[in-house]
């Protein structure tokens, strides 16, 4: 690793394949960026020079010792694309987290051959890097994870690399704390960013890589256009009504998403540094008055509330001083009240429980289960306070730690309530319930175990499943709950991916 700024101007920098060639001859893009794989972009970490493709980053961070205020602007810029990063993952987290619950994702991708998983990467790749030509050059950042020949040869990298990237709140507001792939020598990466030894223009540039290496997607406004999953027509046909119904919805997403976009383009990028509003009229947003006088940093604000609650949130410690690296990561991250709190006792959940807590503290805090039928998602919501103070205490423990009896006590409950009419009106039924908690719990028993939950519930005079026993609910009170104890309904697609 140099440890000045001359020693950058000897990198030769990687140089990808042509884009272009990405359209013309897939295989041939993708045998030269393999042949990239295997020579300069994997890194030596005995041999500084293997770090040429990133000669641009360390050059920069590099220049910043000698220019306070571009040091400055650099420390914005990484901050802005990590909160950038963590909105990517919450969104991602809750569009994969439904296939990996719903289709079984792990199993389907892992049962594939490795010619047809090959083709699937492939196709994803040209697609998106023909359609976001930062994605492209962002390749050069990523070592062999989107390397399709790993994903021939090895079938768990594809959800091994979803399941570190999904996060386990991506209802919070944005934060600065991020998911990271794990890879020896990126973590070494990490390591020296944190190390004393390492310089300030390194630790610049190795923040700025790491993030990078994630956030592949600059988000710019393009044009939407009806356009079918290639990696579902894979799977499934060109002529499906899967493809073709994804590719409907997935326009609609797009549409929205391209509003938004353009907004932001239109109003040259002016936005409220608080709120995030954008800035509509022809007026300019007032800005930091000392920011902008001591270094000509543009701090904008939509109204004098939001630079008041700005203020106060952290830019009283930084307004008119420029940004030391120190200021990448704020002290404090204020952090929303959850449903569902984070798992502890050595539990990890799995992608589809992961899924199901995401949606849990994403959607409506009247939610208390959902569940998957062939169509769509349904939420179970327990009206009668004692039921689902009862429901919920065993369903937290279930969701946070994997106690198995709790597991079971609630695979049980949520099977007789999937018996009833109201769920079955909207093709939810149980059948519908041992499948998807034996998937989000990785519990194949979880059939038997529900039955010995059921011989409990036979022996108890007043017919109480063991998670109303559990609860202390005398059998007057489970005798006494009125008709109107159950709320279920279907949840809109929009309310998952927040379009």
């Amino acid at each position: 690793m140099p440890s000045s700024t001359t020693d950058l101007t000897s990198y030769n920098p990687a140089v990808p394949p042509e884009l272009q060639l990405a359209s013309s001859d897939p295989l041939a893009w993708e045998n030269q960026w393999e042949q990239l794989y295997q020579s300069s972009v994997v890194i030596d970490r005995s041999r500084p020079e293997s770090l040429r493709q990133e000669r641009w980053v360390l050059y920069e961070a590099g220049a910043c010792l000698q220019d306070p205020q571009r040091q400055d602007h650099t420390i914005r810029g990484i901050r802005s694309m990590k909160q950038s990063l963590c909105h990517i993952q919450a969104q991602m987290t809750l569009k994969a987290g439904l296939f990996c619950a719903g289709n079984e994702l792990r199993r389907r991708w892992m049962s594939a051959s490795p010619a047809r998983r090959g083709e699937i990467i492939l196709a994803g790749l040209v697609s998106t890097c023909t359609s976001i030509p930062d994605m492209h050059g962002a390749r050069c950042l990523t070592m062999k994870e989107m390397s399709v020949e790993s994903h021939r040869q090895n079938g768990s990298l594809f959800p091994d690399l979803l399941e570190e990237m999904m996060v386990e709140n991506p209802a919070a507001r944005l934060t600065d704390t991020p998911n990271y792939i794990s890879h020896p020598v990126w973590d070494a990466l990490a390591a020296e960013q944190q190390s004393p030894k390492t310089t300030v223009s390194q630790r610049l540039a190795l923040a700025q890589i790491l993030v990078q290496r994630s956030l592949l997607i600059v988000d710019k406004p393009q044009k939407p256009r009806l356009q079918p999953s290639r990696a579902l027509s894979l799977l499934h046909g060109e002529d499906s009504e899967v493809v073709k119904s994804d590719a409907k919805f997935a326009l609609g997403i797009r549409k929205k998403a391209y509003a938004r976009n353009k907004e932001v383009y239109a109003s040259g990028k002016q936005t409220c540094e608080t709120c995030g509003k954008f800035n509509h009229t022809t007026t300019k947003f007032p800005r930091c008055k000392r920011c902008w006088d001591t270094m000509q940093r543009e701090v904008l604000y939509c109204s004098l509330e939001c630079q008041k609650v700005d203020w106060k949130a952290g830019h009283k410690k930084e307004c008119g001083k420029f940004l030391q690296f120190g200021d990448l990561t704020p002290s404090t991250t204020e952090q929303p009240s959850l449903q569902i709190g984070p798992p502890h006792s050595g539990f990890k959940r799995s992608d589809a429980l992961v899924f199901q807590v995401a949606q849990l503290n994403h959607l409506s805090p009247h939610y208390d289960y959902i569940i998957f039928s062939e169509r769509h998602l349904a939420y179970l919501s327990f009206q009668h306070p004692p039921i689902r103070a009862a429901f919920r205490a065993c369903r937290d423990k279930a969701l946070t730690t994997g106690d198995r009896r709790a597991v079971a006590m609630l695979a049980q409950f949520l099977y007789l309530v999937c018996s009833h009419p109201r769920p079955q009106k909207i093709g939810v039924g149980p059948g519908n319930v041992m499948g998807q908690i034996s998937t989000e719990f990785e519990f194949p028993e979880i059939v038997h175990a529900a039955e010995e939950m059921e011989q409990q519930m036979h022996l108890d005079s007043a017919q109480r499943p063991p998670l109303i026993l559990e609860a202390g609910l005398s059998a007057e009170e489970w005798k006494a709950v009125p008709a109107t104890w159950l709320d279920v309904g279907i949840i809109e697609s929009s309310a998952i991916f927040g379009a």
